[in-house]
């Protein structure tokens, strides 16, 4: 029995289209209720779809996935002190001491240090992969893709005017909040943070530049069959070529790029330079149509970024030295939580309350709720096994995806021909690789809308490389 997907492609869409909103769905109930209209919404369609999305379920690349949810969900799980002792001595240690100094007696306790985030974080891993799995099945028509990449494109426009608004004028706040809030006269739209806010520009312009090379296809089509039969072009259909309609994605993308550039997020900033050259570099087109797309990039950013001033963004780098040894100091430390929780965890969301116990060399009136790097905090919070588990996983299906993409790419010179799937996986393999690398320096991987964002575009990856149907990877 197959459901009509109309009433779930609305949820899917409104879900994009307003979680960055509110600070990107920051706030834990704001979290929560996006999640439980997954759960509500998703959860039916799948089940009444099971026979269509069953290939998806039982294959063997989602195993991973899985194993690492079950795992969160156990961390939460009420355990006998005896078996926490076996799998991790210093929380049961510390266990022990807190029994002793309350005369609890026979008291079962979590792996986590706090069950009901690793519960909730449990929850909204799974709410995740419920979400891939609609997003993958709805996003199978031409017409739905287009419909995500617009939405995107325009959820990254309203957040990257808002952030260059804000570099303008310093004291202009996030939503109702102060400018005092954050970094002050940073760029951050409605995201607070500036670094999770260029993570998330960061996963648009890619897909937003992709949307405006499949519109320019057929418009440059039609300017070459004009060009055969006329066999001269004159200037005023030269520059109808340029101002054309099929342009705004264009536009859009350099203003988010221009947006990262004024959050001052030093990582952002370089993740979007080796982005824009990776990108540059894999795009099917000619060096000449290459050094015409960059020069022009280069031209805007430095056009309209000297009318704002980049005195604030090369203040921020002439202090890279500094941050980059406070940032290393941070992860040095905090690789003794790691060590005292190597295999089973902290548990999902227990960073942020062993970092003051840990955190010796570190200013006592800073609280540091989170490692500034991805990949470290997960190892603590998940140990090293699951750890080790989903670096595997996402370095194998980056890997296999690369490999697809470069396959399917080929060299032409105009725009006259290609396949569109060709553009649209090299867009959302760019925006997932950034996103990526940038979890190596920042917290970006926690914020909801960049995750679900990077879930949506993993769907749209999947969806462009035919072999990933046979391969069965997501």
């Amino acid at each position: 029995m197959r459901i009509k997907q109309q009433p779930i492609s609305l949820v899917f869409f409104f879900l994009l289209a307003t979680i960055p909103l509110l600070f990107g769905a920051r706030h834990p109930l704001i979290q929560g209720v996006y999640t439980a209209l997954i759960f509500f919404t998703c959860g039916p369609w799948l089940v009444l779809n099971y026979g269509q999305i069953k290939p998806r379920l039982v294959n063997r690349a989602y195993l991973p996935v899985y194993l690492i949810i079950l795992f969160v969900f156990f961390t939460s799980l009420p355990l006998p002190l005896s078996l926490i002792e076996l799998l991790s001595p210093v929380r049961a240690g510390y266990l022990r001491d807190a029994a002793s100094l309350a005369q609890l007696k026979n008291t079962v306790f979590s792996l986590s240090y706090y069950a009901p985030a690793a519960r909730f974080y449990g929850f909204y891993f799974l709410g995740l992969l419920l979400y891939y799995l609609c997003a993958a099945s709805l996003t199978r028509r031409n017409s739905d893709r287009r419909a995500v990449l617009w939405i995107i494109m325009a959820l990254g426009s309203l957040e990257a005017v808002y952030g260059l608004l804000q570099a303008m004028i310093p004291d202009l706040g996030i939503l109702w909040l102060p400018s005092s809030i954050s970094a002050e006269g940073s760029a951050r739209g409605t995201i607070i943070y500036r670094n999770q806010f260029a993570a998330f520009l960061n996963l648009c312009w890619p897909m937003t530049v992709a949307l405006g090379i499949l519109l320019y296809h057929p418009v440059i089509s039609r300017f070459h069959a004009l060009k055969n039969r006329k066999k001269s072009v004159s200037l005023a259909d030269r520059l109808s070529l340029i101002f054309q309609k099929a342009a705004l994605p264009f536009w859009s993308a350099a203003f988010m790029i221009l947006a990262v550039i004024f959050s001052r997020s030093r990582g952002g900033i370089i993740i979007m330079l080796l982005m824009s050259i990776f990108f540059l570099l894999i795009l099917p087109f000619s060096k000449r149509l290459k050094a015409l797309a960059g020069g022009s990039l280069l031209l805007f950013i430095f056009f309209y970024g000297g009318m704002i001033g980049f005195q604030s963004v090369t203040d921020r780098f002439l202090a890279f030295c500094q941050g980059a040894q406070g940032r290393f100091l941070l992860w040095l430390d905090s690789l003794a939580i790691l060590r005292d929780h190597m295999i089973t965890g902290s548990g999902m969301g227990t960073y942020k309350f062993l970092s003051p116990v840990y955190l010796e060399n570190l200013a006592d009136t800073t609280w540091y709720d989170f490692a500034h790097n991805e990949y470290l905090e997960l190892a603590i919070e998940l140990g090293l096994p699951m750890a080790v588990l989903l670096f595997a996983w996402i370095i194998l299906q980056v890997w296999r995806c690369g490999r697809r993409i470069i396959r399917m790419g080929g060299r032409i010179d105009t725009f006259t021909f290609f396949p569109e799937n060709t553009i649209l996986a090299i867009g959302s393999f760019c925006a997932i690789t950034g996103f990526l690398l940038h979890g190596f320096v920042d917290f970006v991987w926690r914020l909801p809308v960049n995750a679900f964002y990077v879930v949506t575009i993993m769907a749209l990856l999947n969806v462009a490389s035919p072999s990933g149907q046979t391969d069965g990877n997501g």
